[in-house]
């Protein structure tokens, strides 16, 4: 248990709750149960700069820490797991990112998970009717305002801007994401991802080894049921087969724009 003080706010770790509410099985479909429509809205270039920088410092003196909640929502392709992205940008100036909303001061995180699903995704259900929200993944710590993070906070840190913690989304058998008409939804495979901080940065680069301490992943299939047992396994029998004739992101077909 560990209580950080001195700042504008004061949180405890509860790690026994988290391994509680973390289950052991993730069930994962095939990326072609998925479909992808776009609506009106643009995201903005996930680039950090002076203004983004500007926007946390104001957002920090206005709220205290930043709390920022994610989603790993992830498929299958070819027996392989692909972790779904969403891309923006044009050109040279691309990025991929995780689905993400900032939360509300009061917003509880499971409650800022389900909006992330309904606003960002665009969940016309409730999210806790379709999706299961309750694998926490990891948390990351941004000391300053820079684009620098971290998994845990800096020993000379006494009051971290910004905290995000990642949840991996068990998502329904078959749905249709509406996001933003400037973004693409791409699935990328995790030996692409598997370090490869320079493309996906940190937190997305280091999916791979989060993803392992998981028990089994369930991959469901129209015929059978393939389960990966990440306990006993070999790495390429779970999922992590490194070849590169594989390499090609697989991009969510697109259903009629609104």
């Amino acid at each position: 248990m560990i209580t950080v003080t001195g700042s504008k706010f004061s949180t405890v770790s509860s790690e026994k709750n988290e391994r509680r509410c973390m289950s052991n099985v993730i069930r994962l479909y095939p990326l072609t149960n998925y479909s992808v429509q776009n609506n009106d809205y643009e995201d903005p270039p996930r680039i950090f700069d002076y203004k983004q920088s500007l926007k946390l410092r104001q957002q920090y003196e206005n709220n205290g820490m930043i709390r920022t909640v994610q989603g790993v929502l992830l498929g299958h392709q070819n027996s392989i797991i692909h972790v779904l992205l969403l891309k923006n940008g044009i050109g040279q100036i691309q990025s991929s990112k995780l689905p993400e909303v900032t939360l509300y001061n009061s917003e509880d995180e499971i409650d800022g998970m389900k909006r992330l699903m309904a606003e960002v995704m665009g969940f016309k259900d409730t999210a806790e009717a379709v999706c299961q929200i309750q694998h926490v993944a990891a948390k990351w710590w941004r000391p300053n305002f820079e684009a620098s993070i971290y998994p845990y906070i800096p020993s000379h840190i006494t009051k971290p801007k910004e905290m995000i913690k990642v949840f991996v989304v068990e998502l329904p058998e078959q749905t249709t994401f509406t996001i933003a008409k400037n973004n693409a939804l791409v699935a990328a495979p995790v030996f692409e991802i598997y370090n490869n901080i320079s493309n996906y940065g940190h937190i997305i680069a280091s999916l791979p080894h989060v993803l392992g301490r998981f028990g089994k992943m369930i991959m469901m299939t129209f015929r059978n049921v393939l389960i990966l047992d990440l306990t006993t396994s070999t790495i390429p029998d779970a999922g992590f087969d490194n070849k590169p004739s594989m390499s090609k992101k697989y991009v969510i077909t697109r259903t009629v724009s609104n």
